[in-house]
């Protein structure tokens, strides 16, 4: 099992060279973070020298509490998982992250998650957005019909089997409850993830209109 000491090591020489990148215990944290988080995901294994890593993206304002791995793809060693022992198998790794790192800068708003979740070829993820995630996204960009259109058929069909949170207030067109709603869920993913420290709040669509 990797231990956070040995992350800071092997992720230094990158620090080093990227000055939008900040390590938070065991995710290298593209910033900064707004409304999409973007960071690479360094996961310990059993083994006590062994570990993965993924790109992941998510959306800050979904109620993800600890678990945000999304829209990303495997950083795979050529025997399956990588081993903090060996520098030269490491550099590997370095050069593996620093090649991902451009496509990941590119995804900086919402609209832009979106596409690329649902296009690239690379997201182990493709399918994860799920219509009361969908209905979200529109909420936030501040078209509410379109949340409707999404959700209430979804409800219908039993494709989401529980009332989302926000449901009551988009029936009502409360954007004050729902603006609540999505910075309270903000706020706690912020806070779980301990990346206050890096959070630069962004306007939603629906602040904007």
């Amino acid at each position: 099992m990797t231990t956070i000491a040995d992350v800071k090591r092997a992720m230094m020489p990158l620090l080093e060279r990227h000055d939008d990148l900040a390590l938070v215990g065991r995710m290298l944290v593209l910033m900064p973070v707004r409304n999409v988080l973007r960071f690479i995901c360094i996961d310990r294994e059993s083994d006590v020298y062994a570990f993965q890593v993924r790109t992941c993206m998510n959306l800050t304002f979904f109620n993800m509490g600890g678990w945000p791995l999304s829209g990303g793809w495997r950083l795979a060693a050529d025997r399956g998982s990588w081993d903090i022992r060996y520098p030269e198998s490491l550099e590997v790794l370095r050069q593996m992250i620093e090649e991902a790192l451009p496509e990941m800068r590119r995804v900086t708003t919402i609209d832009e998650f979106v596409t690329y979740q649902t296009n690239s070829i690379k997201s182990l993820y493709r399918s994860s957005l799920r219509p009361d995630d969908l209905a979200l996204i529109a909420i936030a960009n501040g078209d509410l019909e379109k949340a409707l259109s999404i959700v209430e058929p979804a409800i219908a069909s039993r494709e989401i089997d529980w009332t989302p949170k926000y449901y009551k207030a988009l029936k009502q067109w409360d954007r004050t409850a729902l603006l609540d709603l999505l910075h309270e869920q903000q706020r706690r993913t912020i806070g779980a993830l301990k990346l206050a420290k890096h959070f630069e709040p962004e306007p939603f669509g629906m602040e904007k209109g």
